[in-house]
């Protein structure tokens, strides 16, 4: 699945590295007015504090490391939280 992008494609290489029940990914959603953009953004659960957070896209892939959000899980809160 080289060069896919989309939450559907992403899904399963990263449910390799996380496992399912660890793992959140959907559509890219950019800037204030939340627009959705090509790419994922996903998040993976690392054990009992860390997420594994951020974006794929065609140009870049993105990761951050950070604690678990009680609003979204590991998925990085939108830009206007």
């Amino acid at each position: 699945m080289r060069g896919t992008i989309n939450p559907a494609d992403v899904r399963p290489v990263l449910t390799r590295i996380a496992g399912p029940s660890h793992l959140s990914v959907g559509d890219l959603l950019i800037g204030t007015a939340m627009t959705k953009t090509e790419g994922s953004d996903y998040g993976i659960w690392s054990g009992n504090t860390a997420c594994i957070t951020r974006a794929v896209t065609k140009n870049h892939v993105w990761v951050e490391v950070n604690g678990h959000y009680p609003e979204t899980g590991c998925v990085a809160l939108p830009a206007a939280h």
